[in-house]
């Protein structure tokens, strides 16, 4: 599956993965800081799905995320290799590259993520539509 996010969107993600890896560090709440930071971008709802996303990442690389400060202007590798992922299903870990359970996991939240960027994007824009996601064939 292609996704193809709006820049605004991408950098909501990326301002949120950056906000993620300042509250875990700090030893902050994590979800209720990431909110609070999305809440400002309009992008509040994304914080569970986010939280989930970016401890799926560390689990499966077994090491940090490694985060841009929260002003620069160039995306870190971690943080591109979490936009890949956002944007193409073939970019998320496979199976034999994560543990099966975890794989699949991830594949849930990574399309959890896109669902909810298109549904604060709609929130934004005031335009209700039902979701253009298809079932990917086997």
């Amino acid at each position: 599956m292609r996704f193809a996010p709006a820049p605004s969107a991408v950098w909501t993600i990326i301002e949120g993965a950056r906000s993620w890896r300042i509250a875990r560090d700090s030893g902050d709440p994590v979800q209720f800081s990431l909110y609070k930071r999305l809440e400002t971008l309009g992008a509040g709802l994304l914080a569970p799905v986010l939280d989930s996303v970016m401890t799926l990442f560390e689990a499966r690389f077994g090491r940090r995320f490694q985060a841009g400060g929260p002003s620069d202007a160039a995306f870190t590798p971690d943080e591109r290799h979490l936009l890949d992922m956002l944007e193409d299903d073939d970019a998320a870990p496979l199976a034999g590259q994560f543990q099966h359970d975890l794989a699949m996991t991830m594949r849930i939240a990574l399309r959890s993520m896109r669902i909810m960027l298109l549904s604060v994007a709609g929130e934004a824009a005031g335009v209700v539509t039902p979701f253009p996601l298809q079932p990917r064939p086997a």
